[in-house]
């Protein structure tokens, strides 16, 4: 009895090993050429004119009318 695991593991493993060998030859695969795609359109936050200094810009984002907040 005690061969019984012992023969069962030898015919797995035989069989593991045999069945991972192909009998065909093996062929390199396929390369295909792929064009790269364009980038996609930037956000439109992104084209808005940027301020010089963070100060304008806040007041710019934080201003409830179109008139400036402090004066030059």
């Amino acid at each position: 009895m005690p061969n019984r695991p012992r023969l069962a593991f030898a015919i797995a493993s035989l069989l593991l090993i045999c069945g991972c060998q192909s009998s065909s030859p093996i062929q390199p695969p396929q390369l295909v050429a792929v064009g790269c795609q364009p980038p996609p359109a930037p956000a439109a936050w992104f084209m808005e004119p940027v301020e010089p200094n963070l100060t304008l810009r806040m007041l710019n984002e934080l201003s409830p009318s179109p008139t400036k907040a402090i004066k030059d």
